[in-house]
């Protein structure tokens, strides 16, 4: 196919998408809304799985120490303590920085027992999954070390976590289809409108890539403009929301994030272009497909 012929047609691709703006309204609006609904689930379902991992790593474990101990001992310990498969901080406290834990904004409390400390130093150890919790907690005890973690709060956030991730994956992945299944519908629709307009074009001659070429070149337009809508909502939306959300998990749990929105963009826009612009595409040809066999 000559250069003068690829532009004629991809022309009349453009021209015959704004002489039917009603119909690419409507497999616009179908994209659109599909993204949207596809975009916010993928979003929610992310900060979920990255608030649980933020929530995972301030589960630690304490590692009590013997009074006894001297600075070269602990710091050789805090070395063994290094060393361990998937430890990914240590960090030691003092008798007097864990009264002062203890005490908090009670300084007589404080005060009263500053001379006499009752409480250990201590190292608290974070691992770098919470899966991989009990097996760091083994190896403490291998090394005769007194050990303190929260097993109960483990098992569940390491329940809720695989849960959160199962139940995500579901449901984005049938939002997929349900996208795949209504835009590929709405393709073929409007294939199906202009029917008449392809086989008059057969009966005079056109062969099917004189045909096909426009048709593509449509449905390539109305994905890309159906990517880049929801794209911008969900970035203009994300942003104002994930604000807001983030001062009130630092008010109330203190230390918590939402995912930076490039992220969310990164994994959201290649699925956008291949569910918008690939779908539009592929439903065109298949929709074409049967009406070309004049």
């Amino acid at each position: 196919m000559k250069g003068h012929t690829i532009s004629y047609l991809f022309l009349e691709g453009l021209k015959s998408l704004w002489k039917n703006r009603l119909m690419a309204f409507a497999s616009v609006a179908t994209i659109v809304l599909s993204l949207l609904v596809l975009g916010m689930s993928y979003a929610i379902a992310n900060n979920f799985e990255y608030i649980i991992g933020q929530i995972e790593q301030k589960i630690g474990i304490s590692v009590y120490l013997n009074d006894t101990l001297s600075d070269i001992q602990t710091a050789e310990l805090e070395k063994k303590i290094k060393s361990i498969p998937n430890v990914s901080q240590v960090s030691y406290i003092t008798k007097d920085e864990a009264l002062q834990i203890f005490a908090g904004e009670d300084i007589v409390l404080y005060d009263e027992f500053k001379d006499d400390n009752p409480l250990p130093a201590s190292f608290e150890v974070r691992v770098n999954q919470i899966v991989n919790q009990q097996a760091v907690v083994e190896q403490l005890m291998q090394l005769g070390l007194e050990v303190n973690f929260f097993q109960a709060e483990t098992d569940i956030f390491i329940s809720l976590n695989a849960a959160i991730q199962f139940f995500s994956s579901i449901v984005i992945i049938i939002l997929i289809i349900i996208s795949l299944l209504l835009i590929t519908n709405t393709i073929k629709l409007t294939v199906f409108v202009r029917k008449k307009e392809i086989e008059i074009m057969k009966y005079i001659g056109a062969t099917d890539s004189f045909i096909r070429v426009p048709f593509l070149v449509e449905g390539i337009s109305i994905g890309i403009i159906g990517v880049i809508i929801p794209t911008i909502v969900i970035f203009r939306v994300y942003d104002v929301v994930a604000r807001g959300l983030s001062k009130v998990l630092i008010d109330v749990v203190g230390g918590i994030y939402l995912r930076p929105i490039e992220t969310i963009m990164v994994g959201l826009v290649p699925i956008y272009i291949v569910l918008a612009i690939g779908i539009s595409m592929l439903g065109s040809i298949i929709a074409l497909r049967r009406h070309l066999k004049v």
